[in-house]
């Protein structure tokens, strides 16, 4: 992503512009771009944590599609090399304005495993017990409400409503979730990794 597209989302951000700036630096560093940078040729885009993490493949979900096993994949992710369970798996779902039903899920991990502090024990503790009902409707109505647009000097290679609707869906998810995380347990500078297997659908 250069400074340009930077730039633009962080001025789309509906957080940036609330006087919580531990929220917003939360959102910031949480907003999942997972889709967008699997697009290959699409857009140029920066890791999403301040430290690296990496996916961890899903091989075996091939393997279970072939066979037409109805298992559930876990959500995975590594968090600085170290394979990690989620905290939380949070359903979400919601329907269109054209009456379609989409179902995914997301995922989060607070902290470090190597490092893993009460703060982030806390905060893990707060998503798993957390009443999550009704907060994909809630992802869907802000992405709609504050839809995406690459500003005139942004570099796009393909410029499609699929794409806008991913990116204006992961600033929504960030925003709409992490709004719910009481003051309390927010922390300067606290490491939250997330991953999703949303499309980021609105149509």
């Amino acid at each position: 992503m250069n400074e340009l597209l930077r730039s633009d989302l962080a001025s789309a951000d509906p957080v940036a512009a609330g006087e919580d700036a531990r929220l917003h630096d939360l959102v910031r560093r949480m907003t999942v771009d997972t889709r967008e940078a699997s697009i290959a040729g699409t857009l140029t885009r920066a890791p999403w944590w301040k430290r690296r993490r990496t996916m961890i493949p899903l091989g075996i979900a091939g393997a279970i599609a072939l066979t037409g096993a109805a298992v559930m994949i876990p959500l995975g992710i590594a968090v600085n090399g170290t394979p990690v369970e989620m905290d939380v798996e949070i359903p979400i779902l919601y329907t269109t304005d054209t009456g379609v039903d989409v179902s995914c899920r997301y995922g989060i991990y607070f902290g470090d495993p190597a490092t893993r502090s009460a703060a982030d024990e806390r905060l893990a503790e707060f998503a798993q017990n957390h009443d999550w009902t009704g907060i994909g409707q809630r992802v869907y109505e802000e992405a709609i409400a504050n839809p995406f647009a690459p500003g005139p000097n942004d570099v796009w290679e393909t410029d499609t409503q699929e794409l806008r609707d991913r990116h204006s869906f992961n600033l929504a998810i960030g925003g709409v979730l992490y709004g719910e995380i009481p003051a309390e347990l927010r922390a300067e500078g606290q490491q939250v990794g997330g991953t999703m297997d949303c499309t980021g659908q609105l149509r």
